[in-house]
């Protein structure tokens, strides 16, 4: 499913990271949500050196401005969505692995996971 996305400005902490380091995207959730923000929130995925096998930033915040962020702009456009059952186990993890082998044309622009304050999760891709 394609939808069209409004600018929002995220605020939150970011790292610059890839793939295989994944204690290094741990530490990051782990230190957003000891801030304990409410609201809706968003991990984004931006400024990749080339695709998923490569480096990116990574910011996880809110809209909600607070003291000492990082921020980063979700650009307005066309995204591809994918619905994430939040009820399974590891579920963003496997519906990012079936977005990495699929055949989706992928802009590798911005790219971010929505989680909603009501408990749904949805993947917004970047397409050509």
């Amino acid at each position: 499913m394609n939808t069209t996305v409004t600018e929002k400005n995220i605020y939150g902490k970011k790292v610059r990271t890839n793939n295989q380091n994944t204690d290094i995207i741990l530490s990051l959730w782990e230190e957003f949500l000891r801030l304990d923000v409410k609201g809706d929130v968003y991990a984004v995925y931006s400024n990749y050196e080339s695709d998923f096998t490569e480096d990116y930033d990574l910011h996880i915040g809110t809209v909600e401005e607070f003291t000492n962020e990082s921020n980063v702009t979700i650009p307005a456009g066309d995204y591809h969505v994918i619905e994430v059952d939040p009820t399974v186990p590891n579920a963003v993890y496997s519906a990012w692995v079936e977005i990495w082998n699929s055949d989706l044309n992928r802009a590798y622009t911005t790219d971010f996971e929505f989680y909603a304050k009501d408990g749904s999760v949805k993947i917004f891709l970047s397409i050509k």
